[in-house]
This record gives structure tokens, C-alpha cells and sequence, in this order.
């Protein structure tokens, strides 16, 4: 079930909300917590019912390592068995067929691939309860029930894409009783979240991705120019997809009481690497800090192992994102560069601002032509055409501009006669990738604006005025990018 359907605007939210607060209200707490977990559950398995005996399976199993864990004394050995099945479930699901696939590339051989269905979420709810065998190892999770637990595990807002929540940031927050009344302050400030998040996704980023689909899949017909163009406008598709389903998130959560942490910081104003890696997908890096960075060692064992383990964790981040060589293309790129970073600090920070921002938005830009493209030759034929095939206006496909005529704009100014002056069919391009990255570099994120709130009748029409544009504008709609990862 997507944030932006009609089903879950129109159903299965006001369900929610309406039955746990009545439940509260009753001081059925335990109710209310099953409650919600049930409606988690169809969330889940509302995308395909084939999804829900995995994770409640996963769900049950590794609830019962945490009771081994808490009662055994070889506690190493069940967690680290605990880790080992977790990680080999993702396996199997996730690479599998890729391992497979470039063994019988290699060798020759002919092993069969699998060509299972990758369950949604599965990369999150896995590392969340990997983190949580971990903590119980560590005596950081004593007490928890199973309902606190599968709740922790389910809860819709974040199940399916992030963030990486821990249970000592959410457990505790569905156990505190002063957090079951509605507050309808609370509730307001979640609507104006979920609102323009739904915002970021509906309106800009499935615009921008209409143009990027357009030209991966005509890539051959691209010049330097039109080249460019796609990969700022894949920057911004991206931005406003993962930003907008956190905005979502951190909304509903908070219709529910609930602090969901943030998880996306206007990553596109980091003026190095570094800066850019604490503000973007924030809990995968925490969660690789806490989980590989620091059991490795982290900075303890000298320069060269810490850079290493560095290395080692974008590494790694890559192949979490995906199953193929571009994804793992690109999470070496970024630990190389993270490293080198790390190495040139000093004598980074001496130089201007500005050109430290430029350096970094533009690496950034071509690590995503590997994370993007379907195959490392589709990323070579890009970064080819970027550099031969010229700059020349004219000679940027039509079929590309057209993905970027919304029509509520155009039509306005067909009517005004504009489309008749030269080149018109590219100003709406233009402006909506030079209007985006203006709001990205210019604007304060959901997140600042969640925080220095106040009601405000203008507010209010705004917030219904985009809602009202969202629903209309939902046929069109895609599911969230990072539900693939």
C-alpha cells in the first residue's frame, strides 16, 4: 500500500488513527499496540500477500533468539547464529541470483537462478532486528514483550523504506502512556508534514522521473547535454522521492505521538562528502557505525585500518542498496572518495565553500549515473555520450522534453501564445530543474519548518490547496524509489 493512494489516504489511515486512539481512550492499551500492529501487517501484505509469512516468520524467530539470549550463557553463540540467519535469508532473497548469475558468467556453468520476488522492506526489517540481537547481546533490550517487539519491527510509517529505527528510540515511545491521548497539536503538525511530503513525491519527483525513465531507456539517443540534463534531473527525482516518503513518515508518526527519527537533511547543501554522508539516509549510517564501523575497531587501530573500515562500509552500503555490479560500482566510488576526503580535511576546509559544494554535487552526480543505470555498459555509454556527443540545444530529444510539460503549467502559457516562440517546447524543462534546485539549495527542509511551526490560518490553505492537487494528481503516481533497496 503506497502513502499516496487513495486507499491509504481515505482508509487505512483514518482506520488507524480512529481505532488506536479509541483503544487508548478505553485504556485498552495492549489493544490499541495489537491493533496497530495488525493494520501494519495488511499494510505490508497489501503489496503482495506472498510477503507476509517472511516477515512474520522473521518476526517470531528472531523474537525467540531474544528470549534465548536473555536466559543463555552463550549468548556469542546465539547472536552470532542469529546474524548469520538473518544475513543468509537476505542472501538468498536479495542476491542470490546475482551470485549465481555471475558464478555461471565466470565458470561457465549452468546452476539454475531462482528469479524469486525481492519482499519489500526486506533490507530494513532485517538490519532492524539484526540491531536488536545485537543490543539484547549487549544487555541494551531486557523485558521487551512480543507485542512491543512486532510493533517495533511493523510499524507501518517506516516498514517499508526507513528509517533504521532502534528500540530504544521507539519501544519505549509505544510503552509511555502519556503518549496514547490524541493531541491535536501534534496531529496538525504531522498533516503539514505528510502533506508537503506527499508533495515532494507526487508533484516534483514522479515529474522528474517521467523525464529520467524517458532517457534510460533511449540513452543511446542522448547528447552531452541532454546527459547532463537527466542526471540533474535524476538528483532531484531522487531528493524529493527519499524526502518526501520521510516527511511522510516522520508525519504520520507524528498523527501518532510518535517521534520517528529524522532520516534525510538537505543533503544537497553538504559542502564535502563527509557533510554530505550526515545528512543523507542517516540511520544506514548510524546503523553501519554502530553495527560494522566500530566492532571492526573503527579509528583505534591506526590510519590505515581506519580507513579501511571506512572504505569498507560504503563498501558494503552498496550492495546493501542493490544486487549488481553498478550499486557495487558506486558504494566503492563513495568510500574511495569518503577516504580521500578524510586524508585532504585540512587543506579542504582552506578552500572556498562554494567550490568544495561544486566538487561534491558533481561527483555525487556521476556516482548516480552507476546507481541509476541497469548495467555498467549503460553507465559507460552515458558518461561517453556526456563527454563526445556535444551540448547543442537543439539536439536534445523532444521525447525528453515533453516528459516535463505539466500540464496545469503549460497550458496557461499555450494560451498566452509562449509555445510559439523558438525552443519553446524546453523552457518548462528548464525551469523546473533550475525552479527545484533553487527550493533544494534555497529552503528550509520539512524537518526545520516541523520545529518552528505555528498554526497559522495561511498554513492551512496551503496545506489543503497541495493536498487537493496530490489527490487529483494520483493516477499518475509511482511507488517510492527506495522501495527497491
Amino acid at each position: 500500500m503506497l502513502f499516496n493512494s487513495y486507499i491509504f489516504v481515505f482508509l487505512f489511515l483514518p482506520l488507524c488513527l480512529l481505532f488506536y486512539f479509541i483503544c487508548n481512550n478505553w485504556r485498552k492499551y495492549e489493544l490499541g499496540k495489537a491493533f496497530l500492529t495488525g493494520m501494519s501487517l495488511w499494510f505490508y501484505a497489501y503489496f503482495n500477500i506472498s510477503y507476509l509469512p517472511i516477515i512474520v516468520g522473521s518476526i517470531l524467530v528472531n523474537y525467540l533468539l531474544y528470549r534465548i539470549i536473555e536466559k543463555t550463557s552463550k549468548k556469542k553463540t546465539v547472536v552470532a547464529a542469529g546474524i548469520i540467519l538473518n544475513l543468509s535469508v537476505l542472501f538468498y532473497f536479495k542476491y542470490y541470483d546475482f551470485f549465481i548469475g555471475n558464478i555461471n558468467g565466470l565458470f561457465g556453468t549452468d546452476f539454475l537462478l531462482n528469479h524469486v520476488l525481492l519482499p519489500l522492506g526486506i533490507s530494513f526489517f532485517t538490519f532492524q532486528q539484526i540491531g536488536f540481537l545485537v543490543d539484547a547481546y549487549r544487555n541494551e533490550a531486557e523485558g521487551y514483550s512480543f507485542l512491543d517487539y512486532a510493533l517495533f519491527v511493523t510499524f507501518f510509517p517506516q516498514l517499508i523504506a526507513g528509517p533504521i529505527v532502534t528500540h530504544k528510540e521507539m519501544i519505549p515511545q509505544f510503552q509511555d502512556d502519556a503518549k496514547k491521548k490524541f493531541d491535536i497539536e501534534n496531529f496538525s503538525t504531522g498533516i503539514y508534514a505528510f502533506v508537503f511530503g506527499m508533495t515532494k513525491k507526487v508533484l516534483v519527483a514522479d515529474t522528474f522521473g517521467r523525464g529520467v525513465d524517458w532517457a534510460f531507456q533511449n540513452a543511446e539517443r542522448l547528447n552531452g547535454l541532454a546527459v547532463l540534463l537527466v542526471m540533474l534531473s535524476y538528483m532531484i527525482q531522487l531528493y524529493f522521492d527519499f524526502s518526501g516518503y520521510c516527511d511522510m513518515a516522520r508525519g504520520i508518526g507524528k498523527m501518532f505521538n510518535i517521534e520517528i527519527p529524522v532520516n534525510f537533511y538537505s543533503p544537497y547543501k553538504a559542502v564535502d562528502l563527509i557533510d554530505f554522508w550526515k545528512r543523507w539516509h542517516i540511520t544506514l549510517s548510524r546503523f553501519f557505525t554502530q553495527y560494522l564501523y566500530i566492532p571492526l575497531g573503527g579509528s583505534r587501530k591506526g590510519k590505515v585500518r581506519t580507513y579501511l573500515h571506512i572504505f569498507l562500509i560504503y563498501f558494503v552500503s552498496g550492495i546493501w542498496h542493490g544486487a549488481g555490479w553498478t550499486y557495487i560500482i558506486w558504494g566503492a566510488m563513495h568510500g574511495s572518495v569518503y577516504v580521500l576526503n578524510r586524508i585532504l580535511k585540512r587543506g579542504i576546509e582552506k578552500i572556498p565553500k562554494i567550490i568544495t559544494w561544486a566538487v561534491t554535487m558533481t561527483f555525487f552526480m556521476f556516482s548516480l549515473i552507476f546507481f541509476r543505470s541497469e548495467s555498467v555498459s549503460q553507465a559507460v555509454l552515458l558518461i561517453r555520450r556526456l563527454f563526445t556527443e556535444g551540448f547543442d540545444l537543439p539536439w536534445v530529444p523532444a521525447g525528453l522534453a515533453a516528459c516535463y510539460q505539466m500540464e496545469e503549467f503549460w497550458y496557461p502559457l499555450k494560451v498566452l501564445g509562449v509555445d510559439r516562440l523558438p525552443f519553446s517546447q524546453y523552457y518548462m524543462m528548464f525551469a523546473l530543474i533550475g525552479g527545484a534546485w533553487l527550493v533544494m539549495l534555497l529552503c528550509k527542509n520539512v524537518n526545520e519548518k516541523m520545529e518552528s511551526r505555528k498554526p497559522a490560518v495561511w498554513n492551512a490553505v496551503v496545506c489543503a490547496v497541495l493536498f487537493l492537487w496530490n489527490i487529483v494528481s494520483f493516477s499518475g503516481v509511482s511507488s517510492f524509489l527506495y522501495f527497491n533497496f
